[in-house]
């Protein structure tokens, strides 16, 4: 099983948990599971032919993009592998991200107003990140205490980094 953080083209976060059964990929987000099955090469070159949840399609990527019966579907702008926890539910590998920090729009952290250990309320303001000139104030999702920060001054982020994880 292999847990992603997969971050789309409009820099949205999800999560997407993989695992295989048979010959049958079986991929589960937050909301929705997809079982796979892989029938064949298409008609064009790069093109497969899947079964999805019981449903035939064609499928191949375009410049990036996953094309489901011509249909542009969606666009991976970035795919990281995250660490699975032995002995983890499925449920609570997506959902276990409750206390991580994530960055909502890409620029510059400029301020870290906590360290490792503190304890912080919801709420409370963590840090800050400039771009173009503005700067945007993050605060904890919910109250605990820091456990890790990712980031240092100075530092470039994307939508959807990690930057702070509370416990």
């Amino acid at each position: 099983m292999k847990l992603y953080r997969v971050h789309s083209e409009t820099g949205d976060p999800f999560v997407i948990v993989h695992d295989q059964k048979g010959n049958k990929d079986i991929l589960k987000t937050e909301n929705a599971e997809f079982e796979i099955e892989y029938l064949g090469q298409g008609w064009r070159e790069g093109e497969y032919l899947v079964k999805i949840n019981g449903e035939e399609h064609r499928v191949y990527v375009d410049n990036g993009w996953i094309v489901l019966d011509n249909a542009e579907l969606f666009r991976a702008e970035r795919i990281t592998e995250l660490p699975t926890q032995e002995g983890q539910s499925i449920e609570e590998m997506i959902r276990g991200k409750e206390g991580e920090v994530i960055s909502p729009l890409q620029g510059r952290v400029v301020q870290i107003r906590v360290k490792e250990g503190d304890a912080v309320n919801k709420g409370q303001p963590l840090l800050s990140v400039e771009a173009m000139k503005s700067e945007t104030i993050i605060s904890a999702p919910i109250s605990g205490i820091v456990e890790k920060i990712l980031v240092k001054q100075g530092q470039g982020v994307k939508k959807g980094d990690v930057l702070i994880v509370i416990k």
